[in-house]
């Protein structure tokens, strides 16, 4: 299976869905991670991001939009358009769109209308840690077990040294906690949630 995962920024992957991004490698998929933008650092950033994808096993790409000019229009959804066309994903994974980062938004927004012909899956993970209160609330719809991944997401994501110095150890305790909790709602060690944009089966596809 083809799957395509969007991320704002280096980082976002890893932490958003490290773990389900790595069993997939491991079962075979091919993934591809994609980075909307890189706001600061951008060459260590880069590098980073790097790391942390070969630690999880996708391939790593890069739209070209700088961060101040990171919007939600045309010349955004007409480069993941590109992407799907190049690609053709049977699954997309992309922020959630309530998330309280305008970039993860504006990306969000960006993949739902570059997936409009409807031709493929869409999930959207849950909202980066350490991230901002908002008003609405994720639906967990759908689980992955990561149990046998969580130190590789862990991993993945302390690749981002320029991060981990920004905001500490709690930063990584809160993601390991989140997939506790997600791993306890459905009686593993840990887990990833998802919530459901639109699942098309894809033996039935129609091309």
């Amino acid at each position: 299976m083809k799957v395509l995962v969007f991320g704002a920024h280096p980082d976002d992957l890893e932490i958003g869905m490290g773990g389900t991004i790595a069993k997939h490698v491991d079962v075979g998929d091919e993934i591809v991670m994609v980075v909307g933008t890189v706001p600061s650092q951008a060459e260590r950033r880069k590098e980073e991001a790097r790391r942390g994808a070969q630690i999880l096993g996708g391939e790593l790409r890069f739209l070209a939009i700088e961060s101040d000019e990171f919007e939600y229009n045309r010349r955004l959804v007409g480069q993941i358009d590109a992407l799907l066309t190049e690609l053709d994903p049977e699954l997309i994974y992309t922020h959630w769109d309530q998330d309280s980062h305008q970039d993860h938004n504006n990306l969000s927004r960006g993949v739902i209308s570059a997936t409009r012909k409807n031709r493929c899956s869409v999930l959207m993970y849950e909202q980066t840690i350490p991230g901002g209160i908002v008003p609405g609330g994720f639906k967990a719809q759908s689980f992955v077990d990561v149990s046998k991944y969580i130190d590789r997401k862990i991993e993945s994501i302390r690749a981002h040294d320029s991060q981990h110095e920004l905001n500490g150890d709690l930063w990584l305790q809160g993601v390991r906690g989140r997939a506790s909790y997600r791993g306890f709602q459905i009686n593993v060690a840990y887990a990833e949630a998802f919530e459901v944009i639109k699942e098309i089966e894809i033996n039935f596809r129609h091309r």
